[in-house]
């Protein structure tokens, strides 16, 4: 993928326009109650009163899209992909549809509110030749607000800071997003339904190439809502084409999180779409929840 030397970190979105959105889906549950900095895979305490376990807040951000929401200190999460993309047989003269396999490992350290939380990440990208190598990415966020019905964190990182094998990536994708979320239904309390907005601008990845040719910084932007407390979906635009997520937490008090996900669904640039299912455990972090 090309890379713009020298190229500084994106200028952050200083606007956002803030819109409600009706609910799509009535609550059967409650909704999840865990802190930003909770224990990651932990079990939630037993509920009181006869009152039903929570879920975990399901995933309102589209597949490779980031967010200002990053790991803290003791949280983690682990995860593996199936995915089909749309690219070259092995003479790489036609287009083929291939499958192949990922994982996904990240740790968390520091803390947004007090100073800056950082995150690290490991990328094997290729179950099927892992000689294909991997990849590491750093984020960092810092809170800006916290309240029990507003949350705006600041962000940035560089995915593929440093990469290995076949695949290497010189110069990565620098990025920077600020990230809000809301309840759109703050007075109910069975279903809060959360809407959440990135806004930000990268290089790398997130490039975009206009009509002649030319490569310049791309747009980062997307929005998600929960359908229902275990239930999430996002879209959103990732520099140069459509990403679309949905994320499902399966069972209580688990950190058990299954997403469908779509990468490039307008085939931007001829450049292929890609599909994935993915199995994640770990700490929900990267959406907040509201008391």
């Amino acid at each position: 993928m090309p890379f713009i030397r020298g190229c500084p970190l994106p200028l952050l979105v200083l606007g956002m326009a803030i819109f409600g959105l009706s609910g799509w889906a009535s609550a059967q549950q409650l909704s999840t109650e865990e802190p930003m900095a909770a224990s990651p895979a932990g079990v939630d305490p037993s509920p009181t009163n006869g009152a039903p376990a929570t879920y975990k807040a399901p995933n309102l951000n589209p597949t490779q899209i980031p967010t200002a929401f990053v790991a803290e200190w003791g949280e983690y999460f682990v995860s593996s992909s199936i995915y089909g993309y749309d690219g070259f047989d092995d003479a790489g003269l036609e287009r083929a549809w291939r499958t192949d396999g990922s994982v996904n490992v990240g740790l968390g350290f520091g803390n947004s509110r007090r100073l800056v939380a950082v995150e690290l990440d490991f990328n094997l990208e290729s179950l099927a030749d892992t000689a294909n190598g991997g990849s590491f990415d750093v984020r960092v966020g810092r809170e800006l607000i916290s309240t029990d019905t507003f949350r705006l964190q600041l962000g940035g990182g560089w995915l593929g800071l440093a990469s290995y094998g076949r695949w290497p990536k010189p110069g990565g994708s620098p990025y920077g997003v600020i990230t809000a979320a809301w309840p759109l239904r703050p007075n109910n309390p069975t279903f809060r339904q959360t809407m959440q907005i990135n806004l930000g601008g990268g290089s790398g990845r997130f490039q975009r190439l206009d009509p002649a040719g030319q490569i310049s910084d791309g747009l980062l932007a997307s929005v998600g809502v929960d359908l229902a407390p275990n239930l999430g979906v996002s879209a959103g635009w990732a520099g140069r084409g459509l990403n679309a997520s949905l994320s499902y937490v399966p069972l209580r008090q688990t950190p058990l999180y299954l997403t469908l996900s779509g990468a490039n669904l307008t085939n931007s640039g001829g450049s292929g779409r890609a599909v994935a299912f993915t199995l994640s455990w770990g700490s929900s972090f990267r959406t907040p929840s509201f008391p």
